[in-house]
Order: C-alpha cells, then structure tokens, then sequence
C-alpha cells in the first residue's frame, strides 16, 4: 500500500529489508510490531521496503521526515547503530535493486526538484545471510524489541525527530 499523496505525516517509519533472509528482515520486524501496536496512526507512516527502493518516489513526499530501520552488516550483531548520510552496503544484496537508501533518496529528490526531506537511518547490526531462512536470532529479536519501546515512546510523546538516541553507535560502512 503506498500512502495517499494528498496526506502529509509527520514522520515515515520505513522498515528495509527481506525476511527471507533471516535477519536482514530486522527493520520490517519493527515496523509490523509498530502496527499491530499502534493501528491507527494519522501522524506517523509505517511502511515496508522490502524489495524495490525505487518504490521511495512514491514515499518520499508523503512524509516531512523519516526513521529508515534496516539491518546492516557489522559485529557484534544485535548492536543498534546510526547509519551514515554518506552510503551503505546492503547487509544482504542479491540483485541490482538493492542500491543503499542515501544514494536513491538523493537521486530521486533531485528527479523531482524536491528538497531532501530530514531523514535518518537507524540499524541493527547483523552477519551478511548466507541462506534463505525466515525468523530472528536472539540478539537481533532482542534489538528489534528495544527499537519498538524506543519508537513507540517517540510515537506516544508525539516527538517526530530523526536523531537516534545518543546510545546508538556512528556506523560508516561506504
């Protein structure tokens, strides 16, 4: 479902991913936690990315600013990072479509002569998938659920900043 064009939330939640790779599924975990919990938002956007990032030029001007949770590669897993403007490499890529989310935001702005919209990428760190299998590990599970209390605070105080919290890491993974 793409949002309604003529709505303007004040905050997108955009989980990346793919659970069908395991863990790489991390930021969709969170978004389908935010929605059962909170069913009937009309100031936040919860949406899945799960395969196509080019599906952003449909989202991007339905929001002011966006939260996007996706599951990079690092160690330990299960650490909660903030994710550098300058790029990533996806955690699990398999295919041309999976370009990092800094590049196609910045490329599909331009297209539309738009202003970039205030926009941060929050993580989990995980090991790059080498199989297929649905469900988390333990550590990710765990950090899935901090960035549910985390989210749902921000959500309930109606605090719509992008900033992670100060507990999270600086990740650069260019």
């Amino acid at each position: 479902m793409i949002a309604d064009q003529r709505i303007l939330y004040q905050l997108g939640i955009i989980g990346v991913g793919n659970t069908l790779a395991g863990n790489d599924g991390a930021g969709n975990a969170v978004v389908n936690r935010l929605k059962e919990k909170f069913p009937h938002m009309t100031d936040i956007y919860l949406h899945n990315l799960e395969t196509d990032p080019l599906e952003l030029w449909d989202i991007l001007p339905s929001a002011k600013r966006f939260i996007f949770v996706d599951a990079v590669a690092g160690k330990p897993v299960g650490r909660l990072v903030e994710v550098s403007k300058r790029g990533i490499r996806r955690a699990w890529a398999p295919s041309l479509h999976n370009m990092d989310l800094p590049t196609v935001i910045k490329q599909l702005c331009r297209l539309r002569e738009d202003d970039e919209p205030e926009w941060s990428i929050w993580g989990v760190t995980i090991d790059i998938p080498d199989h297929l299998q649905e469900g988390l590990s333990a550590a990710v599970f765990e950090a899935v659920e901090t960035l549910v209390e985390i989210l749902s605070e921000r959500i309930e105080s109606k605090n719509y900043s992008v900033e992670a919290p100060t507990a999270f890491e600086q990740f650069e993974n260019t």
